[in-house]
């Protein structure tokens, strides 16, 4: 009443109460979960025989089993799958074991989302002192798109990798779905029924190149800018690498709105390579510091035209860092997906795995109707001393410089400052950045290059039978 009274909104959300009242209800909802009399505050003592919450070290097998899925979400009874299910089915049956529908619960999370589905058609690998995959191909994931909480960009949200538990009946196919009732919930999900434990991706040194390309695919409408109906926007979705990275348990990747003619640097071209067979245009691009010949080429151009990069036999292949670039209408058909995954995975392996190199991947409309896809090998860089990240110095351990020495206020790349979007900490940043942002984006990526990657990204595509090299003047 009280939300009605003052809004004039009909509650339908934990979201849409006052702050006030979300720390009342929520301390009332703790205190009956974890079994505490109401009467009892934080810091008095508890009377004897009464629980606080399910204890792991319990006789009882269902305390035991409720302890277990709070404290280790997604895994099965200990470690058992069969035993699992007879102990929660056991516990519902008796009436020891209550299960909240998670319909129920997601009406109190703060943020709402919605889920993307897709099918692996390749295998998420991971490199360390061996090879390793994360994720096989063929496996169903769901991707769950959300807002930002901390936003840095325009319409800036998150895609999280679906949990462990069932998120819905995908095998069904969409027609059976649509049968059983739009209002209908599936039972598995409901019950918050654990479906695969290795669900749950880590962030770090595993750049989703799948992910990205397909959440780029669905979100994005297909089709050039001038067909787009009322309402609809583009969206740059890409992942961070490590060093822009805060979050290391769980995958996500980045979304925020934007096309290549947001940001210059995407539009430049150079080595281009084209594959009939996939319809898809590629570029090796090297980035580093201004020459009179490369600038003055940049800005020949119109802000709506590719940008030729010239200049690279001025200072040599050692002054730049590189990316691939690819242009093509299918983002994720299988074997552009399958050239990307193998030359991370071959790179991985050739330059010393995770710890050594990382990627930045980015996938976004072209305003033409088909996207490109940005692939960046970088060196893990290394902070010096105990500064906030926003205000160190780094250093890349490839090369051994150091963003002092290089004159750079800021030197990592990541989904936002590779495409020259800064977050600006300090004033010496801003003060760089608007006395000479394209100098200072392109020294950016000259910092962050790879001794040796451009020579080997050209001998895995020279091996790669699909791109014919042709002239950029044709």
């Amino acid at each position: 009443w009280r939300t009605l009274s003052t809004t004039g909104a009909v509650l339908a959300g934990f979201g849409q109460l006052s702050a006030k009242d979300q720390k009342a209800f929520w301390e009332v909802a703790r205190r009956l979960v974890l079994n505490k009399p109401l009467g009892i505050d934080e810091l008095q003592e508890v009377p004897a025989g009464v629980r606080l919450n399910a204890q792991i070290d319990s006789e009882d097998v269902f305390e035991r089993f409720v302890a277990w899925c709070r404290d280790r979400p997604g895994e099965f009874f200990e470690g058992n799958k069969s035993r699992h299910v007879f102990v929660s089915i056991a516990g519902v049956w008796s009436n020891r074991v209550v299960i909240v529908k998670r319909s129920a619960m997601e009406r109190f999370m703060l943020a709402r989302y919605f889920a993307v589905y897709w099918r692996r058609t390749q295998p998420l690998w991971g490199v360390g002192s061996e090879t390793f995959q994360v994720r096989p191909e063929g496996v169903v994931e769901h991707s769950h798109l959300r807002a930002n909480e901390c936003p840095y960009a325009g319409a800036h949200g998150m895609a999280l990798s679906g949990g462990s538990h069932f998120e819905a009946d995908f095998a069904r196919g969409p027609a059976a779905r649509a049968n059983a009732g739009k209002n209908s919930a599936c039972l598995m999900s409901e019950l918050q029924w654990i479906k695969d434990p290795a669900a749950n991706i880590e962030n770090w040194f595993l750049t989703d190149i799948e992910k990205i390309v397909q959440e780029a695919w669905h979100l994005n409408p297909h089709g050039p800018k001038d067909m787009h109906l009322p309402g609809e926007m583009q969206i740059v979705v890409g992942q961070n690498p490590k060093v822009g990275s805060s979050i290391k348990e769980t995958q996500h990747t980045q979304l925020y709105e934007g096309s290549v003619s947001t940001f210059p640097i995407l539009r430049m071209r150079q080595d281009k390579r084209f594959s009939s067979r996939h319809g898809a245009q590629l570029d090796v691009v090297s980035v580093g510091p201004s020459t009179e010949a490369s600038s003055s080429a940049s800005h020949r151009q119109d802000a709506e035209e590719d940008i030729v990069a010239d200049g690279n036999e001025l200072l040599g292949e050692t002054q730049y860092g590189t990316f691939l670039r690819i242009t093509t209408d299918r983002p994720a058909a299988a074997e552009v997906v399958r050239f990307l995954v193998q030359l991370r995975l071959e790179l991985l392996q050739k330059f010393g795995g995770g710890q050594a190199i990382d990627f930045l991947v980015l996938a976004l409309p072209d305003d033409a109707g088909g996207f490109v896809v940005l692939f960046a090998p970088i060196p893990q860089l290394m902070k010096l001393g105990d500064q906030h990240p926003d205000f160190a110095n780094w250093a890349n351990p490839l090369t051994g410089d150091s963003s002092d020495a290089a004159g750079l206020e800021e030197a990592r790349v990541d989904v936002g400052k590779g495409l020259g979007h800064f977050l600006v900490a300090k004033p010496a940043l801003r003060e760089q950045l608007l006395n000479d942002g394209e100098d200072t984006l392109r020294r950016i990526w000259a910092f962050n290059r790879v001794p040796g990657i451009r020579a080997a990204i050209d001998d895995f595509i020279a091996r790669w039978p699909d791109f014919e090299k042709e002239s950029l003047r044709d």
